[in-house]
């Protein structure tokens, strides 16, 4: 089974990318984008234990700033997520009706 770090090629072939859902354009499904973005947020979290320090005096300088981009960024992709779970569930029932058609 590819990765979502794999080639477009193997995505676009018939090989999945994950067992729940085919590739989207260059995007695997859902499930698969959870588990990498669990991996990387794993890594993040233990680089962000040694900056502590740094987060706070950076909070007290640009907080509100930052503050109003992270509710923009928020807003923006968790939308996107939406879309791609919207995505996929369309993709299943199409193959699951499809599947019924074919079989009656």
């Amino acid at each position: 089974m590819p990765s979502c770090e794999s080639t477009q090629q193997d995505c676009s072939t018939e090989k999945e990318c994950c067992p729940f859902e085919k590739s989207i354009d260059d995007l695997c499904c859902p499930v698969e984008m959870s588990a990498k973005m669990g991996t990387k947020a794993f890594s993040q979290a233990i680089m962000e234990v040694q900056v502590d320090s740094l987060k706070e005096k950076i909070k007290n300088t640009f907080g509100e700033k930052i503050d109003k981009k992270s509710d923009a960024i928020v807003k923006a992709l968790g939308t996107h997520w939406q879309s791609l779970i919207d995505q996929a569930t369309a993709q299943k029932t199409l193959r699951e009706e499809m599947a019924k058609i074919i079989t009656s």
